[in-house]
């Protein structure tokens, strides 16, 4: 063994260092606890033998710093003076292998010492297994993370969230708000967003994040496709002989069916009125009623609603209740539409055609220059719907190596130029805006930035500082020079 032996006692030192040489052991000497640290840091022992008694630094201070330093662990054997039983058992709570008493004998000092030696060779040993063993569990589960995550892309694909893909800064804080409004089941979330944007994989992602595949059902209503004088029965259920036409037996509604899980409330602008009331004493109260029915039934659902309208103009039309929109929109999460990350079209249409072509036993080449710059300048009013559309059909008919701007041209021919679907201005914050010819004026655009933000969020100054991403007495102050 390496043995670092601090005593501050030359003739107990000398005798002590020639008995361990003789039983092979090598040997350093140190005069105190200071000289023993400063040796301890130029090589690496098995073992230190120290005093507890010595000036400059005492043994039980010198075992504390030796503990600290973070390397392979140590062991040490106190020595301590006849009646100093205090020390010897601080020691020990200080994590000492073990003590001796002066005068020291040389016997207990050899047992001790091949004690030492086992239990360090035991932990080596040890240490090695685990290390090996951890080496193995490593490989082992490194295949199994690889099988896991393609039972995890098969299982995501069969529930619709195959498609989650995040390519850009927008839709990275889309998902960064669902992952955060996946935690708390109690809190309806609102989803807004243009057709094809895509709010009902937003709508499962927010039901399945973090579950680890569980089976508590999501249900989805569109309340556009459901005839309006059969929307409560639909939405609550109805007992025998509710009404005309009813069941025999009874039915249980969507809320019901998706207890203990997500009810997915789909355009829900197109909710009629009377049932608006209906759902709004659903949310605060956590129970209803069938139609027909006596018995109250309680239900522990997230509601999850999505719209392509602007609510607010729902409002004040009256079609759609204040209250109830209060109530819904706990959690926003709005999907910008494709023409406003287009950062995203090259990725995500690559991997519809890679996809389609695929299963029809073709292989895709690629997108000239020229087809990328086409897919990236189209306006996309079906947003990722029809981008994914789009390309299951260029995978159905072809070509398959290089696809230039020919090979799109039923995009281009899908729609007529008069479509005012398809006349997008220029957003600003992309690429593709134009600058005026001769000069611009810098104060009169930033006016007009201001104006288009304050009609955009129906005059609330609020959220027109949010978007403008400037406090609200900023804005407060630049409205005031346009007032004056």
């Amino acid at each position: 063994m390496n043995i670092l032996l601090v005593e501050d006692e030359p003739d107990v030192r000398k005798s002590v260092s020639h008995f361990l040489t003789k039983l092979g052991h090598d040997v350093v000497d140190a005069v105190d606890g200071m000289d023993g640290l400063q040796k301890f840091h130029t090589q690496n022992f098995d073992l230190v033998i120290t005093d507890v008694r010595m000036p400059k630094m005492d043994g039980l201070e010198l075992m504390r710093r030796i503990k600290q330093i973070e390397r392979s662990p140590v062991d040490m054997i106190i020595i301590t003076g006849h009646g100093d039983m205090d020390n010897a058992i601080k020691a020990l709570k200080y994590g000492a292998f073990d003590y001796l008493q002066k005068p020291i004998n040389i016997r207990e000092l050899a047992i001790t010492i091949d004690r030492s030696s086992e239990y360090t060779t035991l932990r080596t040993n040890y240490n090695k297994l685990k290390k090996e063993f951890q080496e193995r569990v490593d490989i082992e589960m490194s295949g199994f993370r690889g099988e896991a995550e393609r039972l995890r892309e098969a299982y995501l694909q069969e529930i619709g969230l195959g498609d989650v893909r995040v390519y850009s800064e927008a839709m990275r804080q889309v998902i960064d708000l669902a992952e955060k409004y996946s935690a708390d089941r109690s809190m309806p979330v609102l989803i807004e967003g243009e057709t094809g944007t895509g709010k009902e994989v937003i709508a499962r992602f927010l039901h399945y994040y973090g579950q680890g595949g569980t089976l508590a059902p999501f249900v989805a209503v569109n309340c556009g496709a459901v005839p309006r004088e059969l929307f409560e029965s639909e939405l609550f259920g109805h007992d025998r002989g509710a009404y005309t036409g009813a069941t025999a037996e009874g039915r249980m509604g969507r809320i019901e069916l998706a207890d203990k899980g997500t009810l997915f409330l789909d355009e829900i602008a197109e909710m009629p009125l009377a049932a608006q009331v209906d759902l709004l004493r659903v949310l605060e109260e956590k129970k209803f009623y069938r139609l027909g029915g006596v018995k109250e039934i309680p239900i522990d659902v997230r509601f999850i609603s999505a719209t392509n309208r602007d609510l607010f103009q729902e409002i004040e039309a009256k079609r759609f209740r204040q209250d109830l929109f209060y109530r819904i929109n706990i959690g926003v999460i709005r999907i910008p539409p494709l023409r406003e990350r287009k950062e995203d079209i090259l990725p995500l249409a690559l991997r519809f055609v890679n996809r389609a072509a695929a299963r029809r036993g073709k292989k895709f080449g690629q997108f000239t220059a020229a087809a990328e710059q086409l897919l990236n300048s189209l306006p996309w009013p079906g947003n990722v719907r029809q981008l994914k559309n789009a390309m299951e059909r260029l995978a159905l008919l072809g070509p398959w190596g290089q696809v230039d701007v020919s090979d799109l041209s039923f995009i281009q021919d899908a729609a007529s130029p008069d479509d005012p679907a398809l006349q997008v201005s220029p957003v600003l914050g992309q690429d593709d805006f134009s600058l005026p010819g001769d000069a611009l004026d810098l104060e009169k655009l930033n006016q007009q930035i201001i104006t288009r933000a304050l009609e955009k969020k129906k005059g609330n100054q609020t959220l027109a500082a949010q978007y403008l991403r400037i406090s609200r007495r900023v804005l407060q102050g630049k409205l005031k020079k346009l007032g004056s």
